[in-house]
């Protein structure tokens, strides 16, 4: 039986223009943008189409993917009434995953964005870091890679393993130089330092994550639509869960290679990846080519993405 996962990007798919156009689509979607923006004290639709930078910076960027995949997903559903089998987001995308599962309320899951937003940049300019991707050596290789770096005060660790052979790395910059140098000489075969404020992922968030649990004390939890995977675990969230995962993921790796192969283990069949970017997609691909992903993040897209649906058997 064909099974439907859908995947919900995280920071950094982030562009100007993203989520333009769904309130053509959907009559939600300038509902959702009125609704952020009093949540959030600024006006988000003119973040999401403005190219001055802004939308770059931690503190605008993670509120506006959120809610242009949100806009996304909402015209997807009205439009097919398609039922999930599981959601997943990467990073900052888990938690567009909490809202389009029904877990957390939208204006829930904005509120804690916004906060979540507010704290990792605070915590970035209080302890600066840095990351940096790395293509092709595996995860043992790029472990002694880090404990090598991370001497005389330095560190390094693991943050993000993607896919098979991408690992994203993240700590103090002089541990990250030193990490590329260590990786390229054992054979990576690329190392791209990532344009980031601070090294998330890391225990440099760990005051962030403190603030995340204390904001996510009064929060209310629904049972989801659908198993929402954590990255922390790469399992289905219990129900006593969310509370210390959320806060966790801030300082803990992202185990996006493990969540999709544990999706597939528990018998999802396909994948449509929703919101800015095609980034996710292409891990997907790389994990396995036996799961077909489609990706929904424009208005244009939506008819494409219908009839995708309607092939597999999740549309009629």
């Amino acid at each position: 039986m064909a099974k439907l996962g859908i995947l919900f990007p995280g920071q950094g798919a982030q562009y100007p223009g993203m989520g333009h156009g769904w309130g053509r689509v959907h009559e939600n979607a300038p509902r959702l943008l009125e609704e952020a923006s009093v949540i959030l004290g600024y006006d988000l639709a003119a973040i999401l189409v403005c190219e001055d930078g802004r939308l770059d910076d931690t503190l605008y960027a993670q509120p506006a993917t959120v809610v242009a995949s949100l806009m996304a997903f909402a015209s997807l559903t009205e439009a097919t009434a398609v039922h999930p089998a599981a959601f997943a987001g990467f990073s900052l995308g888990e938690y567009t995953a909490l809202a389009a599962s029904k877990a957390f309320s939208t204006s829930d899951v904005i509120t804690l964005v916004k906060t979540r937003a507010e704290a990792m940049r605070e915590a970035a300019t209080e302890k600066p870091g840095a990351m940096c991707a790395v293509i092709g050596l595996s995860p043992e290789v790029v472990d002694a890679i880090c404990q090598a770096a991370s001497v005389n005060g330095g560190f390094v660790t693991a943050a993000n393993f993607n896919c098979p052979g991408q690992i994203v790395l993240s700590g103090d910059a002089q541990a990250i130089a030193s990490a590329i140098e260590l990786a390229r000489t054992a054979g990576a075969k690329r190392c791209v330092a990532l344009n980031v404020s601070g090294a998330f992922h890391s225990p440099f968030m760990q005051k962030a994550a403190d603030r995340m649990t204390v904001a996510l004390q009064p929060i209310q939890v629904q049972s989801p639509s659908a198993p929402v995977y954590a990255n922390v675990t790469a399992r289905p969230y219990g129900q006593n869960d969310w509370k210390s995962l959320l806060p966790r993921q801030m300082v803990s790796p992202v185990l996006f290679e493990r969540t999709i192969g544990n999706m597939i283990a528990d018998g999802i069949t396909h994948f449509l990846e929703i919101g800015p970017g095609m980034v996710l997609s292409g891990f997907v691909r790389k994990i396995s080519l036996d799961h077909p992903i489609v990706n929904l993040e424009r208005p244009e897209q939506l008819e494409h993405v219908k009839g995708w649906l309607h092939e597999y058997g999740f549309y009629k």
